[in-house]
């Protein structure tokens, strides 16, 4: 796969982030205080798309993707917000050309359990999300570039499990595995409604929104992701985990749209406060 250049400098600059992280943070820290604590959220990863989109193609296509996002995380007492915003670029090998993902997700967690509760941590909260998509297919002369949205508000679910608690200091765990999943309660799409055959260069404004309808479908997709922490003493945080995150219009014809992404992601908080 061929990752491209922003991506490098991407993962470049994280890890050297992740070299010097303690610059961001105070040397001790008080794991599961119910202080304030403010993280900057670094986050990037690789993985395989699976789409189907029948106004731009009549058949499922996949290819390989990069990502990156950024935003931050505030928790107080047994609140968890988290803003990110993210960037997926996918190349397609079963047809030629590219997708653009371009999403921002705001959620609010609140804790199921007393703060004082050591190892175990449950949250259920809601999030909303706005998403743009915009494909250009250089080989196809119909549909060549499209531009789809989505707007949802789902309900979030969180269960997370602290090990390898410190020997010298037993209130600190320097890992912490979890499970979250996403479920969007509805969702408004924008999208093209029949296959066409157009220009982009000579009236782009019509081939990206001239021909869409809204959509609107109830519980359209599911997103999780499943992996662990490493929890640093001055309050960072690096993971890795597996994520899927799966959107649908669930129409037929050419209102249809399925979109699957598998991400394998690593990610850095740095803890400011």
């Amino acid at each position: 796969m061929k990752i491209n250049h922003l991506f490098r400098q991407t993962l470049l600059l994280l890890a050297l982030f992740a070299l010097c992280g303690g610059a961001f943070a105070q040397t001790t820290q008080e794991y599961g205080s119910e202080r304030n604590k403010f993280w900057i959220d670094l986050n990037a990863g690789i993985g395989g798309t699976c789409s189907y989109d029948e106004s731009t193609v009549p058949f499922a296509y996949g290819g390989f993707h990069n990502m990156e996002q950024i935003g931050f995380t505030d928790e107080w007492k047994r609140c968890h917000i988290q803003l990110l915003g993210s960037r997926i670029k996918t190349n397609y090998f079963d047809v030629e050309g590219s997708c653009g993902s371009y999403s921002a997700n705001l959620e609010f967690l609140y804790s199921c359990l007393n703060p004082t509760v050591k190892r175990w941590h449950i949250w259920a909260g809601a999030s909303t999300s706005n998403l743009i998509d915009l494909k250009e297919l250089e080989d196809l002369q119909n549909a060549s570039l499209t531009l789809s949205f989505f707007h949802e508000i789902s309900a979030e679910g969180k269960v997370e499990c602290d090990f390898a608690y410190d020997k010298a200091d037993a209130s600190h765990p320097w890992m912490s595995a979890f499970f979250s999943f996403s479920v969007p309660l509805y969702t408004i799409a924008s999208r093209p409604d029949f296959a066409y055959v157009v220009d982009p260069m000579n009236n782009v404004f019509d081939a990206l929104f001239g021909a869409n309808t809204v959509v609107f479908k109830f519980f359209p997709g599911c997103t999780t992701d499943l992996g662990f922490n490493l929890n640093l003493r001055n309050g960072n945080r690096i993971g890795l985990s597996y994520t899927w995150d799966y959107l649908t219009t669930g129409n037929k014809g050419y209102y249809r749209y399925d979109n699957a992404f598998h991400t394998v992601k690593l990610s850095f908080m740095f803890k400011i406060h």
